[in-house]
């Protein structure tokens, strides 16, 4: 079990060098994270994440040309897809038969960067509502430090990335039976969790309400909000890999 679980709010709020020896999750609920683990349930190859537009499409004709791969470009900025891209961020855009044994190269407007934050961890796993139950399991076998790494949006805390973080200490907490020990930061987004839950349809509604949440309504991918709202529709934790540059299962 955990000795100490920490959550960052924004990545820029933590100094890379804070995440050495621990294990990091990266938290994108609207959408990135949700995504990444929605494509690779799918039966996608790997997810390749990339900070810029530029590096996306350079990595993508290096995988072409080296491993003859099948390359998709996925992402977006400012919510809609990228020019000249294949998809955008929306985890319904990403079922098997679309993405089944391809290699998705991936860049956000704020999840891809906030993993990049987070590259001096020991370990680096992909967290959502859709595999929290795998999530938790996963990390109540482990010891040491846990970093819940909240994506935020362009800039600002978001209310979707500090639910699943505070859902994620909750469960942790419940799971070892024994009070952990929380930061500041932990400790507030276990409440905001726990308030939201002791809601009819509270999980939901936060989410909407979020600057996440607002910013996908108002360019119409509000059905995106009630699929990552879902809690254990995937029982696979995806794990970004420091050799290899790739997220997979």
């Amino acid at each position: 079990m955990p000795t100490e679980i920490r959550t960052c709010l924004l990545p820029l709020l933590s100094q890379p060098d804070e995440f050495s020896g621990s294990v990091a999750v990266i938290l994108d609920i609207l959408r990135a994270s949700s995504t990444i683990a929605y494509a690779l349930n799918s039966g996608a190859k790997s997810v390749v994440p990339c900070q810029e537009v530029e590096e996306a499409h350079l990595v993508a004709e290096k995988l072409k040309k080296s491993e003859g791969a099948q390359v998709l470009l996925g992402g977006e900025r400012l919510g809609v897809m990228i020019e000249g891209f294949d998809l955008d961020n929306s985890p319904a855009r990403y079922p098997a038969e679309v993405v089944d044994g391809k290699s998705i190269v991936f860049t956000t407007s704020n999840g891809t960067r906030a993993l990049k934050r987070a590259f001096q961890a020991k370990r680096i796993l992909i967290g959502s509502f859709l595999n929290l139950d795998a999530l938790v399991k996963e990390l109540s076998i482990l010891d040491g430090i846990i970093c819940l790494v909240c994506a935020g949006t362009d800039g600002s805390v978001t209310g979707e990335d500090c639910l699943c973080a505070g859902a994620i200490a909750v469960e942790l907490q419940n799971l070892s039976g024994q009070a952990l020990a929380l930061d500041d930061s932990t400790r507030i987004v276990a409440d905001y969790y726990r308030l939201q839950t002791s809601k009819e349809d509270g999980i939901l509604s936060a989410m909407r309400a979020s600057i996440g949440g607002q910013n996908l309504i108002q360019r119409g991918f509000e059905t995106d909000i009630q699929l990552c709202s879902q809690r254990g529709l995937i029982s696979a934790v995806p794990e970004f890999k420091q050799a290899s540059g790739e997220i997979t299962l």
